[in-house]
């Protein structure tokens, strides 16, 4: 039980570093995270109420088909991309999907991401490009190929729509998100300019990488965004 009740926090700190950070859209986006001992249930964020507003009571439990099985609140249409993801990759324990406007709008040129500065170079192996729809992923067959698309990958862009990532544990997740967010963000400045001159070497790019992504670096920086929206 206790780990459970600290799951569920974590996935309330994690909604309000989104929010904080700007990925909130009004009451759109949402996280998951694996429930403890049952990989076959994930920690989700509900409907109809934003990233900043969630409190520990108001997260639900769903099944791998997309059913709530726990909780007083509605579940978000789009379960789908968290499930299947799940379902297709039983390495990812948290899945974020939010709607950060420059990954919205880098995604709608059609052009490669590159490893411009530290944030870009997380993605330096690739970052899927979703386009069969840019409408709402509302049921499983439309989740498996978001799931398909995303592949062995740790983010994505669903064109005109917003992104998806996924890692082992849930501050690995946010923290991608918020890494792709300014990754597209540095980009876009460099595409007003002309476009970047100058690019990380591949292999610079994956040390970076690996240094950015090691555990204690993306535990440490959660906590420090967690103090942040605490006041601490």
């Amino acid at each position: 039980m206790a780990d459970a009740k600290a799951a569920r926090d974590r996935l309330v700190q994690a909604c309000r570093i989104l929010a904080m950070e700007g990925q909130g859209d009004h009451i759109w986006g949402h996280v998951t995270a694996r429930v403890p001992g049952r990989p076959d249930l994930l920690f989700m964020k509900p409907a109809t109420i934003g990233l900043e507003e969630i409190a520990h009571d108001d997260v639900i439990t769903v099944n791998l088909d997309g059913d709530k099985v726990d909780g007083r609140m509605p579940r978000h249409i789009e379960v789908f991309i968290h499930t299947e993801v799940m379902r297709a990759r039983p390495d990812v324990m948290a899945v974020v999907h939010t709607h950060p406007p420059h990954a919205v709008a880098f995604g709608a040129l059609g052009r490669a991401l590159q490893p411009v500065g530290h944030d870009g170079a997380i993605f330096c192996d690739g970052l899927p490009v979703f386009s069969e729809t840019s409408d709402l992923i509302t049921n499983a067959t439309q989740g498996k190929s978001v799931a398909r698309s995303l592949g062995r990958h740790g983010g994505m862009l669903l064109r005109n729509h917003g992104i998806v990532t996924a890692a082992a544990t849930i501050e690995e997740a946010v923290m991608k998100a918020l890494f792709l967010e300014k990754a597209c963000k540095t980009q876009l400045l460099c595409e007003s300019c002309g476009g970047a001159q100058h690019v990380s070497t591949l292999e610079d790019a994956r040390v970076k990488r690996d240094r950015l992504l090691h555990e204690s670096q993306v535990n440490a920086a959660f906590d420090y965004f967690v103090r942040r929206f605490s006041g601490v």
